[in-house]
């Protein structure tokens, strides 16, 4: 690292730098405290052009959230590293990390730079819908270290916060290593910069083309191998992560195939939902589900005025749409009634699924096969919004249980 930083003294330019810095840091703070009921937390990992780019290869298209990121791009083809020099609030809580490490007497790791493999073997998977390591971008993880702070106790959303923890540790036993060697970001900016040069060569150069450096084929066979790598790897986890009991996904998911590989694990859409009915996966349908998010209907249900959940969402997992007019015609999951624990099939009074139920899909006809009345369910107006199965007053086995619907985007 540069002198002035291992002294302590700064020009008037470095101390600019910290200063603006410090506020990049508070404003993404602020940003992602007051996840909850807003829409403001999708600004943080939208900003990064590592997760635009991938979203958009996934995506086959471009969605707003990722316009933020290309804006970046744009900049660091102008300005090298200008992103994390200037602006990156996780740049900023592992230099100061670096520096206590630094203090302590540790010293840099030297090896092999890993966010360029990171960072092609990601976006070949994401030519496939799975972009294998999205969610270790550095505005994702640091969105990850509110996660327990906004999920209002939810249990395992502590472990939201474990990628930025174990960045910060290893940022103290190996100052700087995570900025200079493995984050995926930094390695995209790098690989940006890099291009930029040389097209201005080409440019000023005339039609005379410079000859291609050693380090540059070095990057270029890296790139083929990583995204070749991707690929491949995209492949097997699309063919092995097909769970045997499909997961309630909020409204807006994509398909469940390309969900798991496009879901950052930011936790943005668990700490906006008003009802808290969104909860991380913590390993039932699969380690490749976890962390995702996941609607369990025990304390509320999905309301038609509400749509925070795709609208913080900074990779287009959840695709963003408009509540008014719009969500009552969304068809996200189905309601399913066993007449072995209603209370209607042991002669015993209740109507509270067909009285919570906003969109009247539940009907009571009288059965000859259980001789008494029994809900049925009209699928056409059934949303799965979970309402009926939150009124069920049967427990702990709920008589009516929301479950997804055939495997197509709900947007």
């Amino acid at each position: 690292m540069s002198e002035q930083r291992e002294t302590g003294s700064a020009t008037p330019a470095a101390r600019l730098r910290w200063f603006v810095r410090g506020v990049s840091l508070a404003i993404a703070i602020a940003l992602l405290w007051p996840a909850r009921h807003t829409g403001v937390s999708v600004a943080v990992p939208g900003l990064s052009p590592f997760v635009a780019l991938a979203s958009v290869l996934a995506m086959r298209g471009l969605h707003d959230v990722a316009l933020l990121g290309l804006v970046v791009v744009c900049i660091v083809l102008i300005h090298r590293r200008w992103f994390c020099r200037w602006v990156c609030p996780m740049g900023l809580c592992v230099e100061g990390m670096s520096r206590l490490g630094r203090r302590w007497g540790r010293r840099p790791l030297k090896s092999m730079r890993v966010g360029q493999w990171i960072l092609w073997l990601t976006l070949g998977g994401a030519l496939l819908g799975w972009p294998l390591l999205l969610w270790l971008d550095p505005l994702v993880v640091f969105a990850g270290l509110f996660g327990p702070a906004t999920a209002r106790g939810i249990p395992g959303a502590w472990f939201a916060a474990l990628p930025a923890l174990a960045v910060l540790v290893l940022s103290f036993v190996w100052p700087y290593v995570w900025c200079a060697r493995i984050c995926p970001l930094g390695a995209l900016q790098e690989t940006l910069s890099r291009l930029s040069r040389r097209g201005r060569r080409l440019v000023q150069g005339g039609r005379r083309a410079p000859r291609p450096s050693e380090s540059g084929l070095v990057v270029a066979r890296r790139a083929v191998l990583g995204a070749g790598f991707g690929v491949a790897s995209a492949t097997a986890l699309r063919v092995a992560a097909r769970p045997l009991e499909r997961p309630m996904r909020p409204p807006g998911a994509v398909m469940e195939s390309e969900f798991r590989g496009l879901c950052v694990r930011c936790g943005n859409c668990v700490s906006a939902c008003p009802t808290g009915i969104i909860k991380p996966d913590l390993g039932r349908h699969g380690v490749t589900s976890l962390l995702t998010p996941t609607l369990r209907f025990e304390g509320g249900y999905c309301r038609d005025d509400c749509a925070l959940c795709s609208r913080v969402c900074p990779s287009g997992a959840l695709t963003r749409f408009p509540w008014k007019g719009t969500k009552r015609h969304m068809q996200f999951g189905l309601a399913k009634v066993d007449m072995s624990v209603c209370l209607l099939g042991d002669e015993r009074e209740c109507t509270e699924c067909r009285r919570w139920c906003p969109h009247e899909a539940i009907r009571y006809v009288f059965s000859e096969a259980e001789y008494t009345q029994v809900p049925v369910i009209d699928a056409a107006k059934c949303t799965g919004c979970g309402a009926c199965e939150m009124a069920c007053p049967v427990k702990p086995r709920k008589a009516i249980v929301v479950v997804p619907r055939a495997d197509k985007s709900t947007g």
